[in-house]
């Protein structure tokens, strides 16, 4: 949902305002002294309504974020794995700076060949981490090229590379965390997530307010990593099968390249609500499942610009094109607020639908929910593990019908997402095709 300024229109009001005020006190007459009361009294009404306008539109037209201009938080993309020597680097250089800007966002994906695990070694991969890797590019300074994933660890702030010199030096890396966080955001980002424990129900909402207009559609990008994880981990033979892993990105709750915010103009609040069911375990391919532990998890929520598609290089400077490139604008790391089912109704909304059978074979029912009824606008998504769409429906003139049969024709048996995305909210679910 995108909100006008409140700046604007406060102005008109405050025009309004002194107008009348103006006409009140210098071109009326008064003739008597009754009369100066009633618009001596009509006055001050006047003021504790614009008072209470100023007040609405200032503080409850957006509750997470502030209009003022703020700076930066850094966004670290940390390409990573267990067979990586060098890889601890990179993150001992991620907890140095968060120790020092708590506030920094970091995503870690365990990726590559690098990632591949030995028998009896958990399996961190994703397979939306590996579509990230085999699309992405970050843009190196000192070559001026574009440059795919290629070596272990890469790590990239805000969409640009990090040289590996000052990976491996927490000084240096530091120093470019503090550069960002000096810097002023076009875009103010808050977060706020709700975790039901007993039916592993995730709700974030985000708030975006601009305090400077974009050039280019933006994109909203919400995440989800994990920390506790613990495996054997190369460089660090010391730790055994005791070295604990922090920031492991695990998912994407939104789309994996984000999802529109249009081309933002200043004063504009932009806001966002997800859902989510969380699955006990994340399965890479046909490896056992790694446990999602609820208390252990992190939302990160942030914004990106100047999307494109470019031609990147790897280190011999062979070129792979239809590469996504991105600025990283601003970033927030969630609040999360655990919840159960005796306080469910008043922290967590209710399901935006309901989809069966799942598993299925030849077609899912998806009933809606009144909610998402309300929206009157709606959209139904079916995407691969990878992200991407395979079909899209529109289910908005229901002629007062809240369940549609979509055949399952076309798409072979596996995992699917099942997304419905109206103008403000959005759900995902997990289906299972036999």
């Amino acid at each position: 949902m995108k909100h006008s300024s409140p700046t604007k229109q406060l102005r008109f009001i405050l025009y309004w305002f002194l107008t009348g005020l103006q006409k009140q006190t210098f071109l009326e007459p008064v003739n008597t002294r009754k009369n100066q009361v009633y618009k001596k009294a009509n006055l001050i009404s006047f003021g504790i309504i614009l008072f209470s306008l100023f007040y609405s539109f200032g503080v409850i037209s957006q509750t997470l974020v502030s209009t003022d201009i703020e700076k930066k938080t850094p966004v670290i993309y940390d390409f990573t794995g267990i067979h990586c020597v060098s890889c601890p680097h990179a993150h001992e250089a991620i907890a140095v700076s968060k120790a020092h800007y708590p506030q920094v966002v970091a995503l870690s994906f365990h990726t590559g060949n690098f990632a591949a695990p030995n028998s009896g070694e958990p399996d961190f991969r994703t397979a939306e981490g590996d579509f990230v890797v085999d699309h992405f590019a970050y843009w190196e300074e000192e070559s001026e090229l574009y440059r795919v994933v290629w070596s272990y660890p890469t790590v990239c702030i805000d969409g640009d590379g990090v040289e590996n010199g000052v990976v491996t030096d927490t000084t240096q890396f530091l120093e470019q965390i503090s550069e960002v966080t000096n810097q002023d955001a076009t875009v103010n980002i808050g977060a706020i997530a709700s975790i039901d424990t007993i039916q592993r129900k995730l709700k974030v909402r985000v708030e975006c307010y601009y305090t400077s207009s974009s050039a280019d559609s933006n994109y909203l990008i919400v995440s989800l990593t994990q920390n506790g994880l613990k495996s054997a981990q190369s460089g660090v033979p010391q730790a055994g099968d005791e070295y604990v892993h922090k920031e492991m990105f695990r998912m994407f709750v939104s789309n994996i390249w984000g999802d529109t915010l249009g081309i933002p103009q200043e004063g504009d609040l932009i806001e966002k609500t997800y859902f989510m069911d969380l699955p006990d375990s994340i399965n890479y391919s046909d490896s056992a499942g790694v446990e999602l532990v609820l208390q252990n998890i992190q939302i990160q929520a942030f914004i990106t610009g100047s999307d494109t598609i470019v031609t990147a290089y790897d280190f011999l400077n062979i070129p792979y094109k239809n590469r996504r490139a991105f600025d990283i604008l601003n970033g927030v790391n969630a609040d999360i607020e655990f919840v159960n089912l005796n306080s469910i109704s008043t922290n967590v909304k209710e399901q935006l639908f309901t989809m069966y059978p799942n598993p299925a074979t030849d077609f899912i029912n998806i009933r809606l929910s009144q909610q998402i009824l309300n929206e009157q606008q709606f959209i139904l998504e079916i995407l691969d593990v990878n992200g991407r769409i395979l079909k899209t429906q529109s289910l908005s003139d229901t002629d007062g019908n809240n369940t549609f049969q979509i055949p399952a024709q076309g798409l072979k048996k596996g995992i699917y997402f099942i997304r419905l995305k109206g103008k403000n909210l959005i759900e995902t679910k997990k289906l299972v095709l036999e």
